[in-house]
């Protein structure tokens, strides 16, 4: 399958490929770990086609994948290899710079639309300390899942005169 929605002879991703990626990635207690482990290997393959597929499957995944998968995806290993993707001291240099931005797209993304997954957050700010990203992209997908707002919940402790009665 994940041959199948990487293939660089293709232009485009076949809807009913991802679904059955993401359902074989929910099924399998592993599946979080071991379709990162493989989707990385796609991420940084020298095929630029193979590189884009290959992050739009992870951007779908995340979507649809649920908590297990995003906090495979906060982890340093994976964040580490999208890092060295953009970096002039690593694979920056050999790539182009529409590869490179749509990487910082999705960590914008990503921090932004989970703000559970503290490392992504970290790993965005880090690339901006060091220049590598002068400023936020206006990307966001609209997909991605709002964060959750925190209501604010009236309290009995609010109120002075309530909190003196109760105490």
């Amino acid at each position: 399958l994940l041959n199948k929605a990487t293939n660089p002879g293709s232009n485009s991703v076949d809807g009913n490929v991802i679904t059955k990626f993401c359902g074989l990635i929910n099924r399998d207690p592993d599946g979080p770990q071991n379709a990162i482990k493989y989707l990385v290997h796609k991420i940084t393959s020298p095929i630029e086609s193979e590189a884009f597929l290959a992050l739009n499957l992870t951007e779908h995944c995340v979507r649809d994948c649920g908590k297990k998968f995003h906090a495979e995806v906060g982890k340093f290993r994976f964040l580490n290899e999208l890092i060295r993707l953009v970096s002039p001291k690593y694979l920056g240099s050999a790539r182009s710079d529409k590869l490179k931005t749509r990487v910082i797209e999705l960590m914008y993304s990503w921090s932004k639309g989970l703000p559970n997954e503290e490392k992504i957050a970290q790993a965005y700010q880090m690339l901006k300390r060091q220049g590598i990203v002068k400023q936020d992209p206006t990307y966001m997908d609209e997909m991605m899942p709002e964060p959750a707002k925190q209501e604010k919940k009236s309290s009995v402790f609010e109120d002075d005169e309530k909190s003196k009665l109760l105490t």
